[in-house]
């Protein structure tokens, strides 16, 4: 143990003396974080908006239609139950909520329509009401309403209120792929180069020839990776606060000691990753596409910038079940929705497997010469 200790002790100085590897494997990650939060891609997006209809009548069915044959993709209508529709704008899910009230269309009754709205989208949410209340006009006026020989929808007036629901802003989503990302990045990367370049020095040949056991040269290694990736964790998701207003969960120890957690498992499993590539590829001519055709598709099909359901079906049930994909659903549920570890048995079970898998390759295929 305390050979294995002064392995920890010593690799650890001389990674963190390394100032240019430290500054590359937090400011790359962080940059990244930065371009895609300030493009803003909130912007872009249509509204989603719940509407409750209690009037059910041919009036607010005459609404409902118009909301829903557009055309165009500026606004997502979901008709439910009010604790259904309240429960997905507490919980971030749709920009705006509108209660249809019972009289709704009734002839010399002047109606109260309800529009409760998420503080923390104001731009999508005025958008979906704006629409909304468009429609409500258009049925009432009657210009694109009933004939004149039926009855035509009463006026409204509109009620509104405010607020803030759970963070699903693009950022509560970049976030915490980003975290994901860069653990995977460090895991192969760091791991894959160093030990290319100890085995080229000569350095693993030594260390097997000398009284030390391997295994505690690897531990040491190991663990100076999984110490960057909490340090790593750590300092994407502060900057993501400060940044972008990120709200970690419910900003407890239990939530954030569980986001740690997830840093140590995701950097095994992916440092167990470099281990494998790196006896897979003997030289860094090698190792370089090898290391890019493993990580790059897990970049951009793991929902680390954009989610799953932009791709296609077919490539989703691929992609989901990537390593990268687990860990960053496991994180972003913990970070953004404050999820427990039963919440996330199935992205752990996902990391786990991988983990095993991976170790069994990285045995069969690392070399020391």
């Amino acid at each position: 143990m305390r050979v294995t200790l002064s392995l920890m002790v010593a690799s650890l100085k001389m990674y963190y003396r390394n100032r240019q590897a430290i500054f590359f494997s937090l400011f790359i990650p962080l940059l990244i974080m930065v371009i895609f939060g300030l493009l803003d891609f909130d912007r872009f997006s249509g509204a989603e908006v719940g509407i409750v209809d209690r009037a059910g009548n041919e009036a607010s069915a005459a609404v409902i239609e118009r909301l829903t044959d557009r055309e165009d993709e500026l606004l997502e209508v979901e008709v439910g139950s009010f604790d259904e529709e309240t429960a997905r704008l507490e919980e971030g899910r749709i920009d705006a909520l509108i209660v249809i009230p019972l009289e709704f269309g009734e002839e010399d009754v002047t109606s109260v329509v309800q529009a409760t709205s998420d503080e923390r989208s104001p731009q999508r949410a005025a958008l979906a009401i704006t629409l909304v209340v468009q429609a409500m006009s258009e049925a009432a006026s009657g210009r694109y309403g009933p004939p004149p020989d039926e009855t035509r929808a009463g006026g409204f007036s509109l009620e509104q209120s405010t607020l803030r629901g759970d963070d699903r802003s693009y950022t509560a989503f970049l976030v915490p792929g980003i975290v994901a990302m860069s653990i995977m990045q460090l895991g192969i990367f760091g791991v894959v180069f160093a030990l290319l370049q100890f085995r080229q020095q000569g350095v693993l040949r030594r260390l097997k020839a000398a009284p030390v056991n391997p295994a505690q040269f690897l531990f040491a290694q190991v663990s100076t990776r999984l110490s960057v990736s909490v340090l790593q964790t750590l300092v994407i998701l502060l900057a993501g606060i400060i940044l972008f207003d990120l709200a970690v969960g419910d900003g407890n120890l239990a939530t954030w000691a569980l986001v740690l957690v997830l840093a140590v498992f995701g950097g095994v499993l992916f440092v167990t990753m470099g281990l494998a590539i790196s006896g897979f590829a003997r030289t860094e001519e090698v190792a370089a596409p090898v290391t890019n055709l493993i990580s790059m598709p897990m970049m951009f099909l793991s929902g680390v910038f954009f989610p799953l359901d932009a791709l296609p079906g077919v490539l989703t049930a691929v992609t989901q079940f990537l390593p990268l994909t687990y860990l960053a659903d496991a994180m972003r549920a913990v970070v953004t929705d404050g999820a427990g570890v039963t919440d996330i048995w199935g992205e752990l079970a996902g990391l786990g497997a991988w983990t095993a898998v991976v170790f069994a390759a990285a045995t069969r295929l690392f070399r020391w010469e």
